[in-house]
């Protein structure tokens, strides 16, 4: 009879958390619309001149990597697995960059499925429901597992499910598909803490895959670290375990998260290798403090009360706002904050409390600018990553004790703490009105604000709009514990409080438009680049064009931010060219510029239509109200043979020679010297080199010469890149710092350059032998019943 009852308030609890979620997502699950903020290209070349009336409103500028990365990155995956290609290299990035070691793409995360195999805007939206859920269903299996009651559960799963960090990085995916694992991997954590259940480890090792494919390195660090230190004082507050089972218990949680890496290694191991060498790395080992986020001030933390205080979702933002405050906004309720301090201030049950006390302190702690902060960024691993995102942990653990001042309340609704913990929320709302500088703000901008969202731009407004709503949360919160003295079900109305709370956080902050209005149509100019995509590569100049998103155009760049990031050796390149710009857009070029951009294959520069480019060897191609295209003479050939060879000690001499004005890209060439293995070919070389074809991870050469020469591929090296002429092995040259080249003896030859994933056989593996390690344990466990069933039937 309990555990039908159980199961019939599971039930309920997966329904109700599905509503939540429907409540939220219900335009993009049943209302036609997309969760895509591509809407913001409008305010970018070529398209500004033909953006739709009122589309600001559709516009979020927090999410521009969802838009002009994780957007793309999904339709070229898409494209290439509908194909039946396997996914091995991108060339609309970086002159060519790994694709299958972009980790971020998620290629083996269950929750990129829905992005594969339906329609791309349905599928982006469905897997957001799915994630939001599991954060949801899987924080309320956890609060029953800690034997707290249905409407606490419930509340913590509410709490969770839209609470900050969900929300902001919702449309990232990545993020949030591992953060959903977080309270799985604690539920069954516990469970194998309570009981030690072989079963429970072998579903933490599908948990631990999960979450180590699911696409972030840093939030798969922080969710394994969590399991890990909670199973940790778990274990040792546990009562009435011996010291046998205390260990036996902790080393099968361990032992399921190794498992469930060793499964993940096909994904894992090619992100390693494609990672080395990389800016990316250099930047995280050398500069751990360049992120933003790690520059956030404790002040932030008031944004756990308020989290409008200094702007909205809808980008609005004080110029006195702190980098990237909203996403760093540590909001998971202004009811289960106050039901957190009311569980801190109420005895018993620490056992269960303290993991998720812990989990709280040390999130808001290492998110903000403290020298704990300073110490964890110096951990091995843990400097690799932006550890601001660690708030995730206190987002998780306020809800959960939230649940544990719900549990206090119900179960002795006269305490007198109860109202002391409301009178210091109250207080807290009073201190902040006090600091607010009201000199030029109006009641009436304030009440308009308040009422309609309608866009306040000054400090006075957003502060009193943030203090009054956490005071009405506040004081309905009262109103609720106080109608619970005499009616127990009020819990009720206080979860769908705690929901219409984070509903209205979440409100404006995920932009869901129409699905025609996703990618915006192509205008004339890329349409001309369009016709012309087969001849070389194009880059944008200025606000013209943001990277990567040319796929979606079938376009291909030379600019990107593609994890892992462009090799060191291609940096170096492109310093020569935008020595005071980054890799995202070229507003000041060199004079070596469009020599540089000629060796990268660069024919096509889109520039806003105002701009005028004046140099040698660059003419205007199209001019038009939208854009303008330019065309540079100094471009490469896609293949060709090089007639004079010169080696270079390294890679600062190899810049050197290919920029310095006596040399020509179109006839000289120049390798490393280290690389030149043999002989290299005499002056004087001639022949011909045409692409005759080409495939995702291949292309094949066609190359005739009078005499012995080096033939040069117009696209960049990687490690993975292996090259035959005639089906013969030969040496590959990383040529002209970043390019690929082989010599080719006299005549008429077929040059084949393959690539193959680094990490990918290793890792498959591993993952099978992980596979092999989960069977065991499954048809260990099926034998174990059986043995156990026929004794009882004995």
């Amino acid at each position: 009879m309990v555990r039908a009852l159980r199961e019939h308030e599971h039930r309920t609890a997966a329904g109700l958390i599905a509503l939540l979620v429907l409540a939220y997502l219900w335009p993009v699950l049943l209302g036609g619309k997309a969760l895509a903020p591509t809407a913001m290209l409008y305010e970018w070349g070529p398209w500004v001149s033909a953006a739709p009336e009122g589309i600001s409103s559709s516009i979020n500028p927090q999410l521009g990597d969802a838009a002009f990365l994780y957007y793309p990155w999904d339709v070229l995956a898409r494209q290439l697995l509908h194909a039946g290609t396997f996914p091995a290299w991108n060339p609309y990035a970086f002159a060519g960059t790994p694709l299958f070691g972009n980790f971020q793409v998620a290629w083996a995360s269950p929750f990129s499925l829905p992005l594969w195999l339906l329609p791309l805007s349905y599928g982006l939206g469905l897997a957001a429901a799915i994630k939001l859920w599991l954060a949801g269903f899987g924080t309320y299996l956890l609060v029953r597992e800690l034997r707290l009651g249905f409407w606490p559960a419930l509340l913590a799963a509410v709490g969770f499910a839209l609470c900050a960090f969900n929300v902001v990085w919702l449309e990232h995916g990545v993020f949030v598909s591992v953060a959903a694992m977080l309270p799985w991997g604690l539920w069954l954590a516990e469970r194998l803490v309570q009981r030690g259940r072989p079963s429970d480890g072998l579903a933490l090792v599908v948990v631990a895959a999960v979450i180590q494919t699911g696409g972030h390195p840093g939030t798969q660090l922080h969710v394994v670290t969590a399991i890990v230190m909670y199973t940790l004082v778990r274990t040792i507050a546990i009562a009435g375990a011996s010291r046998g089972d205390r260990l036996r218990r902790l080393g099968v949680v361990l032992a399921a998260i190794a498992v469930g890496s060793l499964l993940s290694a096909v994904v894992l191991l090619p992100t390693q290798d494609a990672s080395q060498e990389t800016v990316g790395v250099w930047i995280r080992e050398h500069h751990p403090n360049i992120f933003p986020g790690s520059r956030m001030p404790p002040g932030v933390l008031r944004s756990a009360l308020f989290p409008d205080w200094w702007g909205r979702p809808e980008g609005i933002e004080l110029p006195t706002a702190p980098a990237n405050f909203r996403e760093r906004t540590l909001y998971a309720g202004a009811i289960p904050l106050v039901l957190a301090l009311l569980a801190l201030v109420t005895p018993g049950a620490w056992r269960r409390k303290a993991p998720f006390v812990l989990l709280a302190a040390l999130g808001a702690s290492v998110a903000v600018r403290t020298p704990l902060q300073a110490a964890v960024m110096r951990l091995p691993v843990f400097s690799s990553v932006q550890n601001q995102r660690i708030l995730l942990w206190f987002v998780f653990a306020i809800p959960v004790l939230g649940a544990f001042g719900l549990q206090s309340v119900l179960t002795r609704p006269r305490q007198r703490r109860v109202w002391a913990v409301v009178g210091i929320a109250l207080l807290a709302a009073l201190v902040a009105l006090l600091s607010v500088d009201l000199r030029s703000t109006s009641l009436a901008n304030v009440l308009s604000d308040f009422l309609h969202r309608s866009g306040a731009s000054d400090a006075g407004t957003l502060a009193l709009g943030s203090i009054a709503w956490w005071t009405i949360f506040v004081l309905a919160l009262a109103a609720t514990l106080a109608l619970a003295r005499r009616r127990p079900h009020a819990a009720t109305l206080l979860v769908l409080v705690v929901a219409l709370d984070l509903l209205h956080f979440a409100h404006g902050y995920q932009k869901m438009i129409p699905t025609s209005s996703v990618v915006p149509p192509p205008t004339p100019a890329i349409t001309y680049l369009q016709r012309h995509v087969g001849e070389s590569r194009i880059v944008g100049l200025g606000n013209a064009l943001p990277d990567d998103f040319g796929i979606v155009y079938g376009l291909r760049d030379v600019r990107g931010r593609d994890v892992p990031q462009p090799s060191l050796r291609f940096e170096h390149l492109w310093v020569a060219m935008s020595p005071e710009d980054n890799l995202s857009a070229i507003d000041r070029l060199a004079p070596a510029a469009f020599k540089v951009l000629g060796i990268l294959g660069v024919r096509y520069l889109l520039t806003p239509p105002q701009a005028a480019l004046t140099a040698d060897g660059v003419t205007v191609a199209y001019s038009g109200a939208d854009a303008a295209v330019y065309k540079n003479a100094l471009v490469l050939p896609r293949a060709m043979v090089a007639r004079t060879v010169r080696a270079a000690g390294d890679v600062r001499q190899e810049t050197e020679a290919v920029v310095a004005s006596s040399f020509d890209a179109r006839r000289d060439a120049v390798v490393h010297a280290d690389q030149a293995s043999r002989e290299l070919p005499p002056p004087g070389a001639s022949g011909t080199a045409r692409v005759a074809s080409e495939r995702n991870a291949q292309v094949t050469i066609d190359a005739r010469l009078h005499r012995r020469g080096l033939v040069l591929l117009d696209d960049a090296y990687a490690p993975g890149w292996n090259v035959t002429v005639d089906g013969r092995p030969a040496h590959p040259l990383e040529t002209d710092v970043v390019l690929r080249g082989v010599v080719v003896p006299a005549g008429h030859h077929t040059v084949v350059w393959t690539y193959t994933v680094p990490g990918l056989r290793a890792g498959a593996a591993l993952s099978a032998l992980g596979l092999l390690i989960t069977i065991a344990w499954a048809t260990w466990l099926v034998l174990r019943r059986r043995r156990t069933g026929r004794r009882a039937r004995d």
